[in-house]
């Protein structure tokens, strides 16, 4: 059963399209050699390391594996490949055996940790310390044991996450505390009170009952038995955890939870939301009003865009607010002084991946309305651009009041050269978009809040020319740096903002030219479903 299932997902992959799988294949070399050279570290670091620094350093590094395995899906906002059940529940399959695929489709969230602990466990069996290859068995058995562990523990929270983050207006409550419960413990800790109490913490890694604890001393032989276990009681509790989990979303309606209810009775004056949506009518002609509005209408009632358009203004503050509580020179250097600008074009990038980049995946199928009605596709994509651009300026407004809340150094002059530099970035941004929605769809569930944007395929092309897009900015910054010359920076700036513009239009006409040339491709990559393993 678990060869059909598997041989029905190959089947799929290979009816869609192959194109792009060069830049497929650059970033995965690039993003796994990366911690090919961790795991290297981590092993130079088992092999050189004497028996008293390994009791500590052991525990320590299961415990930052466990964090990256559970965590790191969460605050990506993507909770990686998992199975569709409405596909599958049609056919008479064991529960049991599709909890199993559930499971074994977490290494997609811990391969880059699998790599780290091989690094460490080659490091271990050659140093003598640790007992040498004749204690092979011994090291590598708590090692397979806390490997399983973090898969059940990630399956049930997986399917937990999923089912809480489909009821409506809970998902970015629920997103929000959690960045809240990753974020703030940084942010303590550069604080001088939490530097003095961080020895307090050290029983995280002592405790004996905690299951990276357990699984280090196991590894090095201390308590082995009663080590073995603790991690073995913590992995008969992940089990049924992850297992209880997996049923309940078995039986779980995420369509039903996200319906939004009906509402009778007389017809009441229109809300603050419903004159937002009539702005465009008030500053363009139809049918540019028309589509701008209906973007902005689907996109607000879409689950995966709110939850990253919360991400947007929360975690993208909380990540760069720490870097302001760091040293004196810290708070008053470039970066102090940017402050503003790098959250916001942080959440520019953010937002990209459901709005620009793939500016047609929602639509999916339905974008064959856009072929058939007289507007031409240049203006439809204006119409989604504009609409983008209005979400992304809400966030730079909300950045800026809660910027100011904390009592950041923000004047009048750099919120109005925030709103500058946004705008010059979104060209690029836009213009590289207008392309990938066009050559690179990909057809995304509006219900489906841990699902990507853009394909794979374009976000490799992207994690390539992102940086380029951004230089003609950041060379305006460099120069005024270097030449302490506020005018040079006007000057580069505009020579951007220009530069940028003509990018656009040629980006746009590119789009146009794409789209006549493959619009039945298109339909197809839009119109084309997943197999049973649904990927995030």
């Amino acid at each position: 059963m678990i060869a059909a299932i598997l041989r029905a997902q190959w089947l799929s992959m290979r009816l869609g399209p192959r194109r792009g799988s060069f830049f497929s294949l650059a970033t995965g070399l690039i993003w796994y050699g990366f911690w090919c050279s961790v795991s290297y570290s981590v092993y130079a670091l088992a092999l050189g390391s004497p028996a008293a620094e390994l009791r500590f350093a052991a525990p320590t590094g299961l415990l930052l594996v466990c964090l990256y395995w559970q965590v790191v899906p969460v605050i990506s906002a993507s909770l990686g490949s998992a199975l569709d059940m409405r596909k599958l529940l049609v056919y008479p399959a064991p529960h049991g055996k599709l909890f199993l695929v559930e499971v074994l489709l977490r290494f997609t969230n811990g391969a880059e940790m699998v790599l780290v602990l091989t690094g460490g466990l080659i490091g271990l069996l050659r140093n003598s310390a640790a007992g040498g290859w004749r204690a092979g068995p011994r090291i590598l058995a708590p090692l397979l044991i806390y490997i399983l562990f973090n898969l059940l523990l990630a399956s049930g929270l997986r399917s937990l996450l999923e089912r809480l983050l489909s009821y409506r207006r809970v998902r970015e409550l629920l997103v929000f505390l959690m960045l809240l419960a990753v974020t703030v413990p940084r942010l303590v800790l550069l604080s001088s009170p939490g530097k003095k109490s961080l020895a307090g913490f050290g029983w995280i890694v002592q405790a004996s009952a905690l299951p990276w604890t357990a699984a280090g001393r196991a590894v090095l032989g201390e308590s082995e038995w009663m080590s073995l276990l603790i991690i073995v009681c913590w992995t008969l509790a992940a089990g049924w955890f992850g297992r209880m989990q997996f049923e309940r979303n078995l039986r779980y309606d995420a369509m039903a939870a996200q319906a939004t209810p009906l509402r009778g009775g007389p017809a009441r004056p229109a809300s603050w939301s419903e004159r937002f949506y009539r702005l465009p009518s008030l500053l363009f002609r139809d049918p540019l009003a028309i589509l701008v509005e209906k973007e902005l209408r689907s996109l607000a009632r879409t689950p995966r865009f709110r939850m990253v358009f919360v991400m947007g203004f929360s975690f993208g503050l909380m990540v760069w607010l720490p870097f302001m509580l760091g040293s004196q020179a810290d708070r008053h250097g470039a970066f102090a002084q940017n402050f503003l600008i790098v959250v916001c074009v942080y959440a520019l990038t953010l937002l990209g991946q459901v709005t620009y980049w793939n500016s047609f995946g929602f639509d999916r199928s339905a974008v064959q309305i856009y072929f058939a009605a007289p507007q031409p596709i240049s203006l439809t994509l204006l119409g989604k651009n504009i609409a983008s651009m209005v979400f992304v300026y809400l966030e730079v407004l909300i950045l800026t009041g809660l910027t100011l809340a904390l009592r950041v150094d923000v004047g009048p002059a750099k919120v109005f050269e925030t709103l500058l530099v946004v705008g010059i970035c979104s060209l690029y941004m836009l213009a590289l978009g207008n392309i990938s929605s066009v050559q690179y769809p990909r057809a995304l569930k509006p219900e489906r809040v841990s699902q990507g944007g853009a394909s794979s395929r374009f976000q490799a092309l992207v994690f390539i020319l992102y940086p380029l897009a951004l230089l003609p900015v950041f060379l305006a910054y460099l120069a005024r740096y270097a030449f302490a010359s506020q005018t040079i920076f006007v000057i580069i700036l505009a020579f951007a903002a220009v530069l940028g513009a003509v990018l656009y239009w040629i980006a746009m006409e590119s789009a146009v030219t794409t789209v006549a040339k493959h619009r039945e491709r298109m339909l197809a990559e839009l119109s084309q479903g997943d197999g049973p393993i649904a990927s995030n």
